[in-house]
């Protein structure tokens, strides 16, 4: 049979016409352009909002985390790979010094192409920091985590309290998530083992709360990821950035990340966002994934338009919809991967790389103020 898109699936589900489904879909294989040539995108997006989201509990996890980085050994600093950069919790990470061991996990690396993955790592560690890019919810890469503390760790008391972690990162990011991915591959690990191993002997099954959304973990929390070696982490509230009112397309991005409610930015105004941001890159899967006729630059259209196929019946025999279930629907599935897969940072290439080492070198005087 062939795969229906997420809305035909929903319609079939309430009786409804199903439209067109992928398979029908896949014989429209032309480039995006090539299908529209008509089709001009926007050239600027209006950011006449500055969402910003920082609560109660994130002041407090904030002073619990800076009393507990003395105890670390490896700082874990979790960001979205959708946006590498934008995601970076540096006020956290810059208040650890050269304390801790640093490590940025790039996560939710499927939601973007291999090469945009590749080369943000490699931007990163070329900054000076090690960088490893990983999909907490289905494993993937997590072991590299623990190898890397292993290999790489400054242990404290490592004959008595062992390897110490913390994870920090902004909210929803997948902190929570790296860490049961940690446990249970240690168990998983076990199980394969001789009784006589303690890999895991004496450690509790308890996970960190996981629920995709933001804001669920609000205390610094401990857990033992293994008894041989002996390693414990710190799980940590995620700690929006304070508010930079110059720069709200940063802010806009973080929220269509969800690292704060969506009600905060606007459900209306974060699917404008994306529909500008899929448009520019020539992204245009949403026009098959929503069965519209062609891509648009109109969001309240879009909206309108899913909103109306999602439309409940009442008892009445009358159809009624939520405002913003169309603009919600339409975050969720880009969220999910289903939308095709952008980064919404700029990447730099390696030859824009090399042009600006050139012009630094250029600008500024050589000796201990400039480059060498």
């Amino acid at each position: 049979a062939a795969a229906m898109t997420p809305l035909a699936r929903i319609l079939a589900a309430r009786g409804r016409p199903l439209g067109l489904t992928l398979g029908r879909l896949r014989g429209y294989a032309a480039v995006a352009s090539d299908r529209y040539p008509d089709f001009v995108p926007r050239e600027s997006f209006n950011f006449d909002n500055h969402p910003h989201w920082f609560i109660g509990h994130m002041s407090k996890g904030k002073r619990k985390i800076n009393e507990k980085l003395k105890d670390v050994d490896v700082l874990i600093e979790v960001r979205d790979a959708r946006a590498p950069f934008s995601s970076a919790q540096t006020e956290l990470t810059l208040a650890a010094g050269s304390r801790a061991q640093r490590l940025v996990v790039l996560n939710k690396a499927d939601l973007v192409t291999p090469n945009v993955g590749l080369a943000a790592r490699n931007l990163i560690e070329d900054a000076g920091t090690p960088c490893l890019l990983t999909v907490a919810a289905q494993n993937k890469n997590i072991i590299k985590i623990k190898h890397f503390a292993m290999e790489h760790v400054r242990a404290k008391f490592p004959r008595t309290l062992g390897v110490m972690l913390m994870v920090v990162g902004l909210p929803n990011v997948g902190k929570s998530t790296v860490i049961n991915g940690l446990k249970r591959i240690a168990f998983a690990t076990a199980r394969h083992q001789t009784k006589e191993n303690k890999l895991v002997h004496g450690v509790k099954r308890t996970e960190a709360r996981a629920f995709g959304e933001p804001g669920v973990t609000r205390q610094v929390t401990f857990f033992q990821l293994s008894n041989s070696p002996r390693m414990y982490c710190y799980d940590t509230p995620g700690v929006s950035l304070m508010k930079k009112k110059n720069d709200p397309e940063r802010n806009t991005k973080l929220a269509l990340l969800k690292t704060m409610p969506d009600h905060i930015a606007g459900e209306l105004y974060l699917a404008d966002y994306l529909l500008y941001r899929l448009n520019r890159e020539q992204v245009l899967d949403y026009v098959d994934e929503l069965e519209l006729p062609g891509p648009t630059d109109d969001v309240r259209y879009l909206t309108s338009h899913v909103a109306a196929m999602l439309a409940q019946r009442n008892e009445s025999q009358q159809y009624t919809s939520v405002p913003t279930a169309g603009a919600t629907f339409f975050l969720e599935l880009w969220r999910q991967g289903k939308l095709g897969k952008i980064c919404l940072d700029h990447i730099p290439s390696g030859e824009e790389m090399q042009r600006l080492r050139l012009l630094r070198m250029q600008t500024e005087p050589p000796g201990p103020w400039g480059p060498p």
